[in-house]
């Protein structure tokens, strides 16, 4: 009876055993291969950065290369008793805690005591303390006076996904190393690798859709490889993967960017209600569809991105870059929304049809060589008076029905020739109109004696009042007032609709001199504020005392 061999996941199995099969973080493998190649070793280290971008096995590799018997080597052999224990775990130099487990203070100065001692066998006796950021307050304290004075026979590997926990006491005496996310095409070419190396059958879009899953976490990437080929049972296709991650695939993605295009709103609609039947993840497909619309801006920029499809790069081609940047603003703006929404699909439904309602913008240099190619809409005056406004409206009819930009003003312009203009200068009314309104508003009469009446060509009746009457203007701008000179603009025939203002003063004339005689300061500002002119001006006598002529002054 065969016995099947059990199974070994592909994180444990390519874990990288030297610093040359580390993927994605060859800034921190090179500086910690020269120290080790030139003995510049420093008494602690962080490493630093999200899950599965090999923190811990970068430590272990380093621990390797410090104590191998052809170190210290930044290319440790994996054959000495040294370099065998470290990789099973077993070396009694090489002490790997767990900083979320040994949390306490007494625990830490335990660890400090045993550093104090020298190698049982080996070059360094190596702490590889990982999630240190887990340590309590006592326990840092207790690490910070070892590294204040170190052994020179010890090396701390702290490893940590929070370095803001860490003190700042720690940080400045130990050299911080960040392992940065490794890009998606990276670990699909990486991916790639170990599926030829294991036989395995996978079409190289499933791997790119494993790598984005992987949110640059080379672990985590293999992780999910492992759980689609046993979900798989056979060759990994695009769609099965797709399926199994709750995803859009690549092909349906771009599919969805055309209708937008075109403006196929139904089509955008339909694509959520598929998306609701598979139980697709709503914000994994923004981001997926956020990062084909930035590809798509930067090849519309003219960038080399060897990896985008063609079908990618034809849309791209076709789509202005303001369309482009517009359609990655509002998706940017629905991520952000999606956290706290009540209904996700709902607003992801809303965004994408309103994606494909949105009008296309025109390049501003299409704008103006297409004004550069038409004529004038404005024609030339005629000399029989005949009004331009019908040409003008001709002119505006016909450029509507051609072909290129369309233009409409917002106000149609009106324009009186001069013999409408002599009849309503000529017109009674007016007269008739500032006395049947001074009667009815008494306070302003003076005002509406000296003001200016006049009608524009939509029926409003303008009443200009002098520049110093402001106090009868703001009289005129109440309801009551308003409604009376509306009922006596009615009964002379005007159409009721009335605009009151102030006549602006004219800069070229001199100022007039007051009639009359001259008042106290205080009655010309009341002249200056309130109008008018004064009159006469009579002095007041102050009362007399109280208690007669013979009282005494207060």
């Amino acid at each position: 009876m065969n016995e099947r061999r059990p199974h070994q996941a592909l994180a444990r199995r390519y874990r990288p055993r030297s610093f040359s099969e580390m993927v994605g973080q060859e800034s921190v493998v090179r500086t910690l291969s020269n120290a080790l190649a030139s003995g510049r070793i420093h008494p602690a280290y962080i490493f630093s950065g999200i899950r599965g971008v090999g923190k811990t096995t970068a430590a272990r590799i380093f621990a390797k290369g410090l104590n191998c018997a052809a170190g210290p080597t930044p290319d440790p052999c994996s054959a000495c008793p040294a370099c065998e224990e470290i990789a099973r775990g077993s070396c009694l130099d090489v002490l790997e805690i767990d900083g979320a487990t040994h949390t306490k203070a007494e625990e830490a100065r335990d660890l400090m005591q045993a550093a104090r001692y020298m190698p049982a066998r080996d070059r360094y006796k190596v702490f590889i303390i990982d999630e240190v950021h887990m340590l309590s307050k006592a326990a840092f304290n207790a690490l910070l006076k070892t590294l204040e004075e170190p052994p020179p026979h010890v090396v701390f590997l702290l490893a940590t996904t929070e370095a803001h926990s860490i003190p700042e006491t720690i940080h400045s005496r130990a050299q911080h190393f960040v392992f940065r996310r490794v890009p998606s095409a990276r670990v699909a070419r990486y991916l790639q690798e170990i599926c030829r190396d294991g036989g395995i059958e996978a079409e190289p879009e499933a791997l790119e859709i494993v790598a984005r899953g992987g949110e640059g976490s080379v672990r985590d990437s293999l992780t999910l490889l492992d759980r689609l080929l046993a979900y798989a049972d056979g060759p990994l296709t695009e769609r099965e993967t797709s399926d199994a991650l709750g995803v859009v695939g690549q092909e349906a993605l771009l599919g969805l960017l055309e209708s937008i295009m075109v403006g196929d709103a139904r089509a955008a609609a339909s694509f959520v209600d598929q998306m609701r039947e598979r139980g697709q993840n709503l914000d994994r497909f923004l981001g997926d569809l956020d990062e084909a619309l930035r590809t798509a801006m930067r090849l519309k920029l003219g960038a080399e991105v060897p990896s985008a499809p063609g079908r990618l790069q034809a849309l791209s081609s076709r789509a202005s870059l303001e369309d482009l940047l517009r359609l990655t603003d509002l998706i940017a703006s629905t991520r952000q929304r999606l956290k706290g929404a009540a209904d996700p699909e709902a607003l992801v439904e809303l965004q994408l049809v309103k994606a494909a309602h949105l009008p296309n913008i025109l390049p501003l240099d299409t704008i103006l060589d297409a004004l550069a190619s038409k004529p004038p809409l404005s024609g030339s005056s005629s000399g029989n008076g005949e009004t331009q406004a019908g040409e003008s409206e001709r002119e505006m009819e016909e450029a509507e029905e051609g072909e290129g930009l369309r233009f409409r003003a917002l106000i149609p312009f009106k324009r009186m020739d001069e013999g409408e203009a002599a009849s309503l200068e000529g017109d009674a009314r007016f007269s008739a109109y500032k006395a049947s309104a001074g009667l009815k508003v008494p306070l302003a009469a003076s005002a509406l004696k000296a003001a200016d009446v006049s009608l524009d060509p939509d029926g409003v009746l303008h009443v200009a009042l002098p520049d110093g009457a402001r106090t009868a203007a703001a009289l005129l701008a109440s309801p009551e007032s308003r409604e009376a000179l509306e009922k006596s603009a009615r009964e002379l025939g005007f159409p009721g609709r009335i605009v009151v203002e102030l006549r602006e003063p004219d800069p070229q004339a001199a100022p007039k001199e007051p009639e009359g005689p001259k008042g106290t300061p205080l009655a010309d500002k009341v002249v200056r504020r309130l109008g008018g002119q004064v009159v006469g001006v009579r002095p007041v006598a102050p009362p007399a005392p109280a208690g007669g002529d013979d009282a005494e002054p207060e």
